[in-house]
């Protein structure tokens, strides 16, 4: 077995025997004890990183909000059968499938993970880590459905807290950056290293150095989600982000590494539904298209990006001048929404432009998570701004367009973009001072990760992407702006569900969070 699926059969070992155990004395003592020797600690973060990335024991959140919604949302994929969200149509159980799951898996894995570390010297760092880990599963609940439970989830077992408040998104935003901050700084080169049970930075040389990095990304990312909303705020956090030290080059970029041989709780699982090799094979089978909307804009900007991430599925040709994205809000059902109706229909459906699996979708693809090359994007929107970010402007979009580029070898080694290439497109596309531009770059540069797309897209409101008004549609044929709610929250948790849509809005895709203001 490869690393990844031993250290998940270690876990599932130990989880099965602590539940196997008909002892009184250790049912009322809690199984995941740091005293357990055949259970380490790290254990959970390797389970809370590994499911975070889709590879939950459910897994279904991946297919359902990654790729059906967010990715059609964003104008990256198209589909022409029954996947809702190219459409806005609205299916309740797909829309609440990330909050079911994250709660379930994630989120219960971090915060013991939190209890079972705190306070305790030779986990220093571990707990330190799991900090910015909680930040990076509860910053991306909180982005797709607003307020949530926060500081009382995952208290089941420690708390004896079965109904969890839901906490308004700002004060959550509020305590993701002072944890940032906090855990950042306290992290100690010298201490512990969690090893390769930290699926992320394990198998660095510095852990502790890269999570350091990692920290101060995210400040700064989530520093510029309050834009709009608490333009002070903005400016303070990512300002104190970029003076702490965030990522220098790919080589600081958050990614987990998958392993091929271990199934659906080991393989990518953008792979696992999309690819070739996967267990769904989604592309192959005409099911998702590149949007028309995407492969235009890397076509009429002639972006060296496109031979990698296209091919006609029909012939397989990833020649640039051949591909043809599939446009949104068409369907095959032989009425006035058909495809065959599209202008410019290539004569058959398959002749359209899928993902290139090969080089995006294989089963041991990394699943990237923060990368350098958004980040220089971000610094690009604020130094536009005025804000203290070091370099100009132009300086951080060439560093974030070059290093999104660079980056595709990450996946594949194969997909090398040339130097040259990279600064001919940056000389025909200068640095413009433009909103528009630096975020229709970090629209390409979130590619596979359509959460992230979908939510700096709401927030910045660029590329400005057209919406489909597709009859029976959920929004009045408007992009959506946040997911739902599962419908067991009403009957579960009810008093806090209720205060929550109180304070927020009523249960709907057009309902915006806090920090998505008009």
């Amino acid at each position: 077995m490869k690393l990844i699926n031993k250290i998940f059969f270690l876990v599932g070992a130990s989880l099965m025997f602590a539940a196997c155990t008909k002892k009184f004395e250790e049912l009322n003592t809690d199984p995941n004890g740091a005293s357990a020797a055949n259970y380490p600690p790290v254990y959970n973060l390797t389970k809370s990183q590994l499911e975070y990335t889709g590879n939950s024991d459910f897994s279904y959140e991946v297919w359902r909000v990654n790729i059906i919604y967010c990715g059609m949302f964003t104008q990256h994929l198209a589909n022409a059968s029954w996947y809702a969200g190219d459409k806005y149509m609205q299916n309740d159980a797909w829309a609440n499938a990330y909050f079911d799951v994250a709660y379930k898996d994630q989120v219960k894995y971090v915060v013991d993970l939190l209890a079972l570390t705190k306070d305790k010297p030779n986990y220093k760092n571990l707990y330190q880590i799991a900090r910015i880990m909680k930040v990076m599963i509860f910053h991306r609940i909180t982005d797709l459905y607003g307020e949530i439970p926060y500081t009382e989830a995952g208290l089941g077992f420690y708390g004896r807290i079965f109904t969890p408040k839901y906490d308004k998104q700002q004060s959550i935003y509020l305590d993701m950056l002072k944890e940032l901050d906090e855990a950042g700084t306290a992290l100690d080169v010298s201490a512990d290293k969690p090893g390769t049970g930290d699926l992320i930075y394990g198998a660095t040389a510095a852990p502790a150095a890269q999570w350091k990095k990692l920290a101060n990304s995210l400040m700064i990312r989530l520093g510029m989600r309050l834009t709009k909303v608490d333009p002070a705020a903005a400016k303070t956090w990512v300002e104190k982000g970029y003076a702490k030290g965030p990522m220098t080059s790919n080589a600081d970029n958050a990614l987990v590494k998958h392993d091929a041989t271990g199934g659906r709780q080991t393989v990518n699982r953008n792979s696992n539904i999309l690819g070739d090799d996967g267990e769904w094979k989604a592309c192959k089978n005409g099911e998702v298209y590149l949007s028309r909307t995407f492969v235009n804009y890397l076509k009429t900007n002639n972006d060296p990006r496109l031979q990698y991430l296209s091919r006609v599925r029909s012939s397989g040709s990833t020649v640039p001048a051949l591909q043809i994205g599939l446009p949104n809000g068409y369907d095959q059902n032989g009425g006035a929404t058909d495809v065959s109706t599209a202008p410019g229909f290539p004569g058959n459906i398959s002749n359209y432009s899928t993902i290139r699996s090969d080089i995006f979708l294989t089963n041991a693809g990394p699943t990237v998570l923060a990368t350098y090359g958004q980040q220089e994007l971000l610094l690009a929107e604020a130094a536009k701004r005025g804000w203290s970010v070091g370099a100009g402007a132009a300086t951080h979009y060439n560093n974030g367009v070059t290093a999104a580029m660079e980056q595709f070898v990450q996946y594949n080694a194969s997909a090398a973009i040339a130097g040259v290439d990279i600064t001919a497109y940056l000389t025909a596309h200068p640095y413009a001072d433009s909103y528009d531009q630096i975020n229709s770059q970090y629209w390409l540069a979130s590619f596979l990760d359509w959460y992230e797309t979908w939510s700096n897209w709401r927030r910045s409101g660029y590329p400005a992407l057209t919406p489909v008004n597709y009859v029976g549609n959920a929004t009045g044929g408007q992009i959506p702006r946040r997911m739902l709610y599962p419908s067991s929250e009403a009957s579960a948790n009810g008093t806090n569900y209720d205060a929550a849509i109180s304070s927020q809005g009523t249960n709907t895709f057009m309902t915006r969070v806090w920090w998505d203001k008009p």
